[in-house]
């Protein structure tokens, strides 16, 4: 039966060409409420108010925080009822980083069952990411929302390709549902590249440039040298976690595993005691 997100509006698009990819790609443009909602947060004027009548301008979106805020990894007693509440309960940086990564999902949906597959498998990555930034923040340096984010657009390339090419979403389906088969492999079949459509969605919904760059390069080997080696690291371990803790294919970790633990502060031989913990502050049981 197909699924759709009862939130997702009629999404604007953009069409996109890159070399590495074979034809032009129609991206969803950002809805217009987080334009706005940018400009408060650069504004030193604007309240909390202010910003929270903006959020709650769409309805769906605000029932999607809500919704998003109520589950245990944010530890509430009660979730808000309103945005007002949820910055304050929870943090402007917070609200508005969570208000970015809903507004990406509803834009990039379709009618059948992998988005809600996808998407789901999404969210697990970025609660990981945001839980190593947040545990290691004192050797990574970066905004825990920041790596939340990455890890969402990082394989939104996939949903966007899956829109252009039939065929593209059949290695994802089995008799029993989905799986998550060798992308790199399926975009060298089809001559295109999720990575890259997904660095164009990041650079379209005006990420920052190290989060575009992570994007771009999580499938590829570290390079200390690059300002997005620490969140490439991150984004890296989050997917291994997730590998580990569903039971998934996990054959690239070991070509990463050596770098990306250096770059984020984590030995070896403590790789299992961390995985643990990571669990355990994303929510994941």
């Amino acid at each position: 039966m197909a699924v759709k997100n009862p939130a997702a509006p009629a999404a604007k698009h953009q069409e996109f060409r890159d070399p590495a990819l074979k034809m032009a790609v129609r991206i969803p443009s950002p809805p217009p409420l987080l334009d706005e909602l940018n400009r408060l947060l650069d504004d030193p004027n604007a309240g909390m108010e202010d910003i929270a009548k903006v959020v709650q301008t769409d309805a769906g979106l605000t029932a999607s925080l809500f919704r998003t805020l109520a589950k245990p990894v944010y530890g509430l007693r009660r979730p808000p009822e309103t945005a007002a509440q949820a910055i304050s309960i929870v943090g402007l940086r917070t609200v508005a980083e969570l208000v970015k990564g809903l507004s990406l999902e509803a834009a990039i949906y379709g009618d059948s069952a992998f988005y809600p597959w996808f998407w789901e498998r999404a969210n697990d990555i970025a609660r990981y990411a945001r839980a190593i930034a947040w545990k290691q923040r004192t050797v990574c340096n970066l905004f825990p929302e920041h790596a939340q984010l990455a890890a969402l657009f990082m394989d939104c390339g996939v949903p966007i390709l899956i829109q252009h090419i039939e065929k593209y979403e059949y290695a994802f389906v089995t008799a029993k549902g989905y799986i998550w088969p060798n992308v790199v492999a399926e975009d060298t079949r089809f001559d295109t590249d999720h990575s890259v459509v997904g660095y164009l969605a990041a650079r379209h919904w005006k990420m920052p440039d190290y989060v575009c760059q992570a994007v771009r390069w999580h499938h590829d080997p570290i390079n200390v040298e690059d300002q997005a080696a620490t969140l490439i690291a991150i984004l890296q371990t989050a997917k291994h976690i997730y590998n580990v803790q569903s039971l998934k294919d996990d054959s690239d970790w070991p070509r990463h595993e050596t770098k990306a633990l250096e770059e984020i502060g984590v030995a070896k031989e403590g790789l299992k005691e961390f995985e643990e913990d990571i669990i355990d502050r994303a929510g994941a049981h």
